[in-house]
């Protein structure tokens, strides 16, 4: 009995040694928001940039102080998930825009150390609503790359494609993923029937974004053929909507500058999360699971990716209109280190090939942004700072004169 209890004690001890030196030694590498800001001032610091260090909180409280008309965004995606408006919508099965606010000014973010005020149309995306006075060629789709969320209307993808003489309309949605856009093209592709639709697929969170969706029931139901909730008819549901939601950011961003640092971590809450994590063999148990047991980080439905793919595009084909899919790559390709990925992103980025070849088997035109960009002699010039991020006026610029090779 005393020999199997020393056992049992030696082995819990070498458990915890081995969690107390993954600790030490194999801290996680990733970057954090944080860490990523510090650089970015430190980068504007050394180009002789002047860098806004406002958080967006604080950015968007006094910047509305001097324009009545800025609202806060809203997004159809994982970044609304613990609102109440988004949850008390959800459970009494009402409508939830695909974006908003409608015709408001909002603000960027300020990954180049500036806040721009955007415009935001009648029906609540990234456009001007003068872009609806004539036929659209163009529907741009996807996530913060295609909305171009760091850069002003002039300055993004749809902003480029119309100076190159594309009507386009911006229908990029912050942080969704595929089924966001295929509900978009089923409500709003028969009413404005462009000649083209581009999906801007986002390597970097586009199956985290999937994994999220795929578990909403009214967003799964457009892979029905003739799913449809009449989106265009129901304006005063979606204006009911932003309303409260608007609402709800505005109180809780004020009620997060007056509570100021109260919310911040000590040194001594540090520790003790540092001990809890310790305490529960985090570290160990990651080890495990990931590096012994090769599990994965993340689910990658292929098989739903590729179902929504192929019904986005039978849903342009129904709008006689061509699908384009555009590969965007993650900018952790260029600026991180191997140690430094997220591994949640890195599965993703492993995926490249067999996302292509499959888009490529259903005879979808495609376009590799990483062809370019992987050939580019400064890849740092396209892209906020030349840094970690999204693309900058000049990476925008490049990328919509790529994709206007393959537009009708």
């Amino acid at each position: 009995m005393k020999k199997t209890t020393l056992i049992i004690f030696y082995f819990i001890l070498t458990l915890y040694s081995v969690e107390s030196l993954l600790f030490l030694f194999h801290q996680k590498k990733s970057f954090s928001m944080n860490g990523l800001k510090n650089k970015r001032i430190e980068i504007a610091k050394k180009k002789g940039l002047e860098f806004d260090n406002r958080s967006p909180k604080e950015a968007f409280l006094e910047i509305r102080k001097e324009n009545n008309n800025l609202e806060p965004k809203f997004f159809y995606s994982p970044i609304f998930r613990f609102s109440e408006t988004f949850r008390n919508a959800k459970e009494k099965n009402n409508l939830i825009p695909f974006r908003g606010p409608i015709n408001s000014k909002t603000l960027s973010c300020a990954e180049e150390g500036k806040y721009n005020l955007n415009k935001s149309d009648k029906f609540g995306f990234k456009n001007s609503n003068d872009i609806y006075k004539k036929k659209i060629n163009t529907i741009l789709l996807g996530d913060s790359f295609a909305e171009g969320d760091c850069q002003n209307i002039e300055n993004d993808i749809a902003g480029n494609l119309n100076k190159l003489g594309f009507r386009t309309a911006n229908f990029g949605v912050v942080g969704t993923s595929v089924l966001v856009p295929l509900g978009i093209m089923r409500e709003f592709g028969p009413e404005i029937m462009p000649r083209n639709f581009i999906y801007l697929y986002a390597e970097e969170n586009d199956f985290f974004g999937l994994n999220w969706s795929k578990k909403d029931s009214h967003l799964m139901n457009y892979l029905k053929d003739e799913y449809s909730i009449d989106y265009l008819n129901r304006y005063d549901e979606v204006q009911k909507y932003l309303k409260l939601s608007s609402q709800e950011t505005i109180s809780y961003l004020k009620s997060s500058k007056q509570n100021g640092n109260k919310n911040s971590k000590s040194k001594f809450k540090v520790l003790k999360d540092n001990l809890i994590d310790i305490l529960e063999m985090k570290r160990v148990k990651r080890f495990v699971r990931y590096k012994i047991l090769n599990k994965k980080h993340i689910e990658t439905d292929l098989d739903l990716f590729f179902l929504v793919i192929k019904k986005m595009d039978e849903e342009a084909k129904k709008n006689d209109s061509r699908f384009i899919f555009v590969y965007t790559p993650s900018s952790a390709r260029y600026f991180s280190k191997p140690g430094q990925i997220n591994p949640e992103v890195k599965q993703q980025m492993e995926l490249k090939k067999i996302v292509l070849e499959g888009v490529r088997k259903m005879n979808i035109v495609t376009v590799d942004l990483t062809v370019f960009l992987d050939s580019s002699s400064s890849v740092q010039q396209y892209f906020s700072l030349g840094y970690f991020g999204h693309f900058n006026a000049e990476g925008y610029k490049k990328v919509a004169e790529i994709i206007s090779s393959e537009l009708n």
